[in-house]
């Protein structure tokens, strides 16, 4: 399941690894047995956005989704909680840099560039103490599909 331009898609496996098979991956295991536990419900929650509209303004969840945002949404529908990737109380302040690239690219939106809001980024998950991550090597995981 992926959130990506234009909307949320339910992708075979073979077909991601073919699109990504020149590209650096990473894989996030989930650490401990509680995250391990929402996978399914969270996989389940995500996959039933397929349609949803993708958030190229960066909007956050529900009526759109970022590739990020759908991870945080999902496995916090399933733990019935805002997000299992912060600790509680806290909120990740989406970061618009390099400045010119974001200020370019919200006026190509006909928007202004949004100012202290909080949303969800790969750098929230990437040091998330709920998620280990692996660098994986597309040619391996295609062979095996």
């Amino acid at each position: 399941v992926e959130a990506t331009p234009p909307a949320v898609v339910v992708t075979p496996a073979a077909d991601f690894w073919r699109r990504a098979s020149h590209a650096t991956l990473y894989a996030g295991r989930l650490v401990g047995a509680r995250m391990r536990a929402l996978g399914a419900a969270a996989t389940q929650a995500a996959s039933a956005q397929a349609g949803t509209p993708y958030a190229s303004d960066f909007e956050p969840p529900p009526a759109k989704f970022y590739c990020s945002s759908l991870v945080e949404w999902a496995f916090g529908v399933a733990a019935g909680e805002k997000s299992v990737f912060l600790p509680p109380g806290l909120t990740f302040k989406l970061l618009f840099e390099p400045l010119g690239f974001w200020e370019r690219y919200y006026h190509g939106l006909n928007q202004s560039l949004p100012v202290n809001v909080s949303g969800s980024n790969p750098t929230l998950l990437l040091h998330s103490p709920a998620v280990r991550f692996t660098t994986l090597r597309p040619e391996d995981v295609v062979a095996n599909l």
